[in-house]
């Protein structure tokens, strides 16, 4: 069986072209995290109807604001649209300032996400913290790629890594060091 008809009529065309503006979208909703104290990462979820596409819902990251280690952006955002959506979301694309770690990659093949365009990799976080790494700012990485999480889960999803990348490395410095946060949380 040929790699195409696994997908139905309606998956995320090959030819789709990931739009500035909403990975624009998406870091703006990171700096809103950063700016209320939490990791500045962000995200969007678009549906593709009739070759529009529009903005479902965007958010930005709350694991440290809610105390939840697994509050990612990413795995809100696919819970809100498939509370309003339903449980498969063939037609609708991710948007991640971040790429999803191994979690989030698995709600993506949970719900079927017709696609995933992010920023910066997993490498790339892990590099930063690393380097920059603070006791509050840990940026740690699960250095396991989404496309390795898509494959071994059986449901293929075309992935953009390293769109406007630079922009989104600019994230991790959003939050400058000895500067307090509307909550007393240093930044």
């Amino acid at each position: 069986m040929a790699a195409q008809a696994l997908f139905p009529a309606h998956m995320i065309p090959n030819s789709h072209k990931p739009k500035t503006k909403f990975m624009e979208m998406a870091i703006q909703e990171a700096k809103r995290a950063g700016d209320r104290g939490d990791y500045p990462i962000g995200a969007v979820i678009t549906r593709l109807t009739d070759k529009r596409e529009v903005v479902i819902a965007a958010a930005g990251n709350r694991v440290k604001t809610s105390g939840s280690s697994i509050k990612h952006v990413e795995l809100e955002t696919l819970k809100y649209v498939s509370s309003g959506y339903g449980r498969y979301l063939p037609d609708f694309i991710l948007y991640s300032t971040h790429e999803p770690c191994a979690m989030c990659a698995g709600a993506c093949v949970w719900s079927r996400i017709g696609a995933v365009v992010y920023g910066v990799s997993q490498e790339d976080i892990a590099a930063y913290g690393d380097k920059h790494g603070t006791d509050y700012y840990k940026w740690r990485a699960c250095l396991i790629p989404c496309q390795t999480i898509f494959e071994k889960g059986n449901h293929i999803i075309p992935v953009a890594g390293g769109f406007l990348r630079k922009e989104c490395q600019k994230l991790f410095s959003y939050r400058l060091p000895g500067v307090t946060s509307p909550r007393g949380l240093p930044k």
